[in-house]
Parts: C-alpha cells; structure tokens; sequence
C-alpha cells in the first residue's frame, strides 16, 4: 500500500465510509504506528480517538456512524496529513527488496569479461552464463554460475559479502580472487582460489575455507568433497595461451572443445572412453588440429563434418 493510498482510506474512514474490510486493514496500520520510533507524542495522542473510534466501529458492525465531535475531526485531519506518511514509512521498512537480474552469456567459441554493479570483474569461459542483479542489495552481493567456467576478482567490500551460488554450494568471500567450473554435464563442482580467502558451504554443510593455490573438488551426486593443492597456470589456464586439462575425463575434454570451438561431438554408437587424460592444447590451434591430436592420443577416428565431430 502506497502513500496515495493510506490517505485515501483515511479519508473514507473520517467520511464514516470504511467498509468491515477496510477497518480491518487500518486496525492494522495502527497497530504497526504503535512501535514506531518516528511517531513524536503529539501524533500518538491524536492518534489515540481515532484508534478508539476504530475499535467502536469494528465492534459495532451494524452501526457504522460518523463522529460529529469537532476536536476529533481536526485530530483525524492531522493524522490523513501527517501519519499516512509514517504508516507508508513503516511499511516500506518491511517490504523485500525488489531486485532485478540480468543474465549474461558468453557465446561458444568466444570468452567475455564483465563488470558487476560493485566494480567485481568476472572472466567468462566459452559458453558460460552468469546471473546477477542490477544493483546489489543492501546487504550482500549475490551472483548465480548458471553454467560453465568463471573467474572472480572480487571487489573489497568488508560490509557487504560477496556470495556465488552454483548448484548445490555456495562461495563466500569479501574480497578475492577465484575460479569457480561448473557444468550441467559434469559430475564435478570445482572452486580454485587464486588469492585472499573463500569459504564454501553446501545446503547442510560448511566444506571449509579455502586458501592460496588450494582447490575443493565437490561431486554433487553424493555430495562428497575433496581439498588438494594445485598449480595456478593449471587451473587458470584457459583464460591463458595453453589449455592444460590434468587427469580428466574424455567427457570433461569434450565439454571444453564443445564450448570453445562451437562444434557437437557424436559418438556413432560407442561409449564414452572411461579413460583419464592429461592434455595440453595451445589456444591458437584450430578444432581441426585439435581433433589430429585427439586421434593420435586414444586411436579413433575423428571426422569433422560441418560443426558436428563424429568419433569412431
């Protein structure tokens, strides 16, 4: 309920006009002045016929009348004049913050950097989507990793935490660095913190914080996590001239050319390799050079036709 509109039902009540619904709302309202701290005495004293006229008339249902005393029409004027405006403040002490997101992707094939309202950079990956608000609320800074791989550079800011939600955890940090890589596809959440200090927690659970170098591998189907200690350039190499993949799956290897060369990997009927990798492919090669090493690696056949690969 807006201004406008408390005084509109002020004005109906000292015209005796309120209907049972309307008395009831501003029974309401009243209630609410009571406790605020804004209302000086000379307010709460003219508030007090007009509250005992309320109570009269909520009672006396079927004898809605109105009140011929003079005094109380200029207390009641007072109020349309002075307490619409307290009531409306104090409601709007109380209404949720009403925020509005954007959503920002970077297409395949091509990585893109954003600035978020509270000057925090974010590195996109190809084919990650990343969701915020416009401007931050008053009390934290909250952004959504929909899909794929991003690096933060948080802004300081000790009075306002900066949180990432992806899935089934959160990253919380004040001001710091991190990388965080989570794709639908993958089993697999994973936070790399390149500097300063993060703390990570799923729905039920606080997994930790997490310092320099130091990496939480966190499997959202049994919810089980590992910590271990890894090179930056490793896991911050696809923003770099090199992508290093360690001991991953032909899946998660699939998933980074996918995004990256905007192509479609097609498996003609065989399974995906259960087989771990370590690779090393320079950013500045094409798919097809890609797909030469891949063959030379695991022995099948790589045939690129259009933006579809099929292996055999």
């Amino acid at each position: 309920m807006n201004q406008k509109e408390i005084k509109r039902l002020l004005n109906k009540f000292n015209a005796g006009k309120c209907t049972d619904e309307e008395l009831q709302l501003l029974q309401q309202l009243m209630h609410n002045l009571d406790t605020d701290a804004e209302a000086d005495d000379k307010i709460k004293a003219l508030k007090q016929p007009l509250w005992e006229r309320i109570e009269k008339q909520t009672i006396d249902k079927g004898n809605v009348r109105r009140l011929n005393t003079a005094w109380l029409k200029v207390a009641a004027a007072v109020l349309v004049a002075v307490c619409a405006g307290l009531l409306y403040s104090k409601l709007a002490q109380h209404k949720p913050e009403q925020l509005v997101y954007q959503v920002i992707t970077a297409p395949k094939g091509s990585m893109k950097q954003v600035m978020l309202p509270d000057s925090t950079t974010v590195q996109l990956n190809a084919g990650t989507s990343i969701k915020f608000p416009v401007t931050f609320s008053a009390a934290k800074r909250e952004v959504t990793l929909i899909n794929g791989e991003a690096f933060f550079d948080v802004k300081h800011d000790a009075s306002k935490p900066f949180l990432v939600h992806t899935a089934k955890i959160t990253t919380q940090v004040l001001g710091t660095s991190f990388n965080i890589k989570f794709y639908k596809e993958l089993p697999d959440i994973q936070v790399f913190v390149n500097s300063g200090k993060v703390e990570v927690h799923d729905q039920k659970h606080t997994l930790g914080f997490y310092m320099p170098q130091q990496q939480l591998t966190y499997n959202k189907h049994d919810q089980s996590f590992t910590r271990q200690q890894v090179a930056g350039d490793h896991s911050l190499s696809w923003m770099h001239d090199e992508l290093i993949l360690d001991n991953v799956s032909f899946k998660e290897i699939t998933v980074y050319l996918q995004n990256r060369y905007s192509v479609n990997f097609k498996y003609a009927g065989k399974r995906l390799s259960q087989q771990h990798y370590s690779v090393r492919f320079s950013n500045k090669l094409n798919i097809s050079q890609v797909l030469d090493i891949l063959q030379f690696i695991d022995g099948r056949k790589y045939k690129l036709k259009g933006d579809t690969v099929n292996i055999k």
